[in-house]
């Protein structure tokens, strides 16, 4: 007695739905009749034992091309620890800051150094960048030290020590401009907070490119800008109000400088710069860095 060819024959087999979609979608394409169901926990592809043979031909040929897909993710390589530009941000403020207290050979540099939204609107361009070098007290270098050099080391394992390190400088001064334009013309400010988040900013508008062009889902893909604006809300907003402290921080300067940093990390997630820079063109980016913060103070002190 011949077996009934209408008979469903299970044909796949898994322990969810989604494999044996996708497999349903196959036989769809080649016409052949089919079910998938479900029975205590596992999931079975049925056709009719007449179309069985030819099921499994497809089922075989499917899974031969696409051995190995979806490729597996891997983490991004860490183009740098980090360690050399942190430790030159942290070289750089802590020699200038004596300096600014006492004096240098007798010269007051504060004057000349610090942000006076006035002066920097009407040509002196330098205050955008001096003003990044100069702190109020210990307490206010420690903070910055330790805060840019931490997010100086996350930028610099996706973006390359050099560019984090000219990514922040930049993200500084354009976050001091755009203050300036803001603020009141007599508004005056100091301090290297506004490069500490223009850092957080660059890192996490970088992270939304990359993640974008990796055709993550969308939760995945704004996360680092989310997690950014967390940060510079905790962080940047100064805490309670009516505290000495909060009345001393400049919030607009960690919000532009926040803001700057994200412009910075977009162009440069569109250019690929870390793509395409290499060990010559990480280190130019040092020396840039260097050369912006050397000229911005020879030119304050020489006027």
């Amino acid at each position: 007695m011949n077996a009934d060819p209408n008979l469903p024959v299970e044909v796949f087999r898994a322990a969810a739905r989604k494999p044996c979609l996708e497999r349903a979608l196959v036989l769809q394409a080649r016409g052949l009749p089919h079910q998938v169901v479900g029975n205590r926990g596992t999931f079975s592809l049925l056709v009719p034992a007449l179309h069985a043979g030819e099921a499994l031909e497809e089922l075989s040929q499917y899974g031969e091309e696409n051995v190995g897909w979806p490729p597996p993710r891997t983490a991004p390589p860490v183009l740098s620890r980090g360690r050399g530009v942190a430790a030159a941000w942290v070289g750089v403020l802590a020699l200038i800051h004596p300096g600014a207290m006492t004096g240098i050979a007798g010269r007051d540099i504060w004057t000349p150094g610090k942000l006076v939204a006035a002066r920097v609107v009407d040509g002196e361009w330098w205050r955008v960048v001096t003003a990044l070098t100069l702190h109020g007290g210990v307490g206010h270098l420690a903070s910055n030290l330790v805060s840019g050099a931490a997010f100086l080391v996350l930028a610099s394992h996706t973006l390359g020590g050099g560019l984090a390190l000219l990514g922040t400088v930049l993200a500084g001064a354009l976050g001091n401009l755009m203050n300036a334009w803001i603020q009141d013309p007599s508004h005056s400010a100091i301090g290297a907070s506004t490069a500490v988040f223009g850092a957080l900013g660059l890192l996490a508008s970088y992270e939304w490119i990359r993640r974008h062009a990796l055709g993550l889902s969308p939760l995945r893909r704004w996360a680092p800008l989310m997690a950014g604006a967390a940060l510079l809300g905790y962080l940047g907003m100064g805490g309670d109000p009516e505290s000495p402290q909060a009345q001393r921080t400049d919030v607009v300067a960690h919000v532009t400088g926040f803001a700057a940093g994200v412009l910075i990390g977009f162009v440069t997630g569109h250019l690929r710069l870390p793509d395409r820079l290499g060990r010559r063109g990480q280190a130019l980016c040092v020396v840039l860095a260097a050369a912006l913060v050397v000229a911005a103070w020879t030119v304050g002190l020489t006027r």
